[in-house]
């Protein structure tokens, strides 16, 4: 075998059980070959674990660690490491918890899933500079309508159904645990990162909605128009320019695309 085909054989013995490779492996008094390459498997195991414990501390800790590594190896079992690089791997936990429901824990432990790959994926996202409020003073009446926004590339938006983010912050920040893991009225997130500082907080329906429709690149004068929806044709502009002023506050708007 030449290397290359060493290397298939070897993935095809770690992810599939396929034993072809045995019989070029050379065992000794110590170990056979079936020991020698149980070794690379248990490797290629034990560090995805260890990358879901790192994206996943608080689950982790609410689970318990022996809970917590039982869940983690069924998800390796399933979902194969596809990416080069090992820190995204994992985004499906949250989903493959809810599709795998066993107790009432199950939705609040999916949230606290997602909850935390948010905050991860905010704190890995890309780098932007805020603009200042004062950017807007250069844009003319004509162009409004046209305006698009740029948001800043570590914004992520949840949507939790349960009291998730009480366990979050029980677990990471010593708060007092909560008695029961409950199914709540749905609420919206938002979480980003200006320079090293990660932060979050909740959203009212019709901000959330705003947020995602700015992130789906539409327009402002659109997203007015639409928002008149949820407030009344009255109430939407003076909303969307309370939005406009709080994002860019909190550094969430990185640019402001004219359309020419």
């Amino acid at each position: 075998m030449n290397l290359r085909e060493i290397q298939v054989a070897l993935q095809g013995h770690i992810l599939d059980q396929d034993d072809a490779i045995e019989r070029s492996v050379a065992g000794d008094d110590r170990l056979s070959a079936r020991d020698r390459l149980g070794i690379y498997s248990y490797a290629y195991t034990a560090r995805l674990v260890e990358s879901l414990e790192q994206t996943y501390p608080a689950l982790a800790r609410v689970l318990g660690k022996p809970r917590f590594h039982e869940v983690a190896q069924a998800f390796v079992k399933t979902r194969r490491s596809r990416l080069r690089s090992i820190r995204y791997y994992g985004r499906e936990l949250a989903d493959d918890l809810e599709s795998g429901a066993t107790d009432t824990m199950t939705p609040m432990l999916s949230d606290l899933a997602r909850w935390e790959w948010a905050l991860a994926a905010a704190f890995d996202g890309p780098d932007g500079a805020p603009l200042p409020v004062s950017a807007v003073a250069s844009i003319a009446p004509v162009d409004w309508a046209g305006l698009r926004l740029r948001l800043h590339g570590s914004l992520q938006r949840v949507s939790l159904r349960t009291n998730a983010v009480d366990w979050w912050r029980s677990a990471t920040q010593g708060g007092e645990r909560p008695q029961e893991a409950r199914v709540i009225p749905r609420m919206e997130w938002v979480v980003w990162r200006v320079d090293l500082t990660t932060s979050f907080r909740s959203l009212a329906s019709d901000e959330a909605w705003a947020v995602d429709t700015a992130l789906r690149g539409r327009p402002f004068g659109q997203l007015c128009a639409s928002l008149a929806e949820y407030v009344g044709e009255d109430a939407a502009p003076i909303r969307a320019a309370t939005f406009l002023k709080t994002w860019l506050t909190e550094g969430w708007i990185t640019g402001l695309d004219v359309e020419t």
